[in-house]
């Protein structure tokens, strides 16, 4: 994966590498501007997701308008209602397009389960072990 865009209404202006406390810049600008972001990454064909860390008042309007460029996207919004994921549904079917909506912050345990698939296949027994205030073991 490769970052081509970065949209944020608080850091404007500074480079996405700084604002994730990369160790070096990506010169890539964050702007406030969704749509600017969306219009000048859509050019190029690499660029097919959008990952959607925004609140909830924004999040049906945002995955509209990436998909009106041609992006599906990753949404992960705390305490999203039913009704935003049914309408989320609803829309993506007409655009016949992909909208994945995560409701915990678990990209990163779903491509731990996917690593753990592949592991499987080489041990007797693979387990992924989460430490953190709300420690689990699945």
């Amino acid at each position: 994966m490769e970052v081509t865009g970065a949209v944020d209404s608080v850091l404007v202006g500074e480079d996405v590498g700084k604002g994730c406390n990369m160790e070096e810049p990506l010169e890539i600008p964050i702007i406030s501007d969704l749509t600017m972001v969306l219009g000048s990454i859509s050019q190029s064909k690499a660029v097919s997701v959008v990952i959607d860390f925004i609140d909830l008042s924004t999040v049906y309007d945002n995955v509209k308008q990436a998909m009106t460029f041609g992006m599906r996207s990753v949404v992960y919004v705390p305490r999203i209602s039913i009704d935003t994921v049914t309408a989320l549904s609803a829309f993506c079917e007409k655009a016949s397009m992909g909208c994945l909506v995560v409701l915990t912050l678990s990209v990163g345990s779903l491509l731990l389960q996917q690593a753990t698939i592949s592991a499987s296949f080489h041990y007797k027994n693979v387990e992924i072990v989460e430490s953190g205030p709300n420690a689990s073991v699945t």
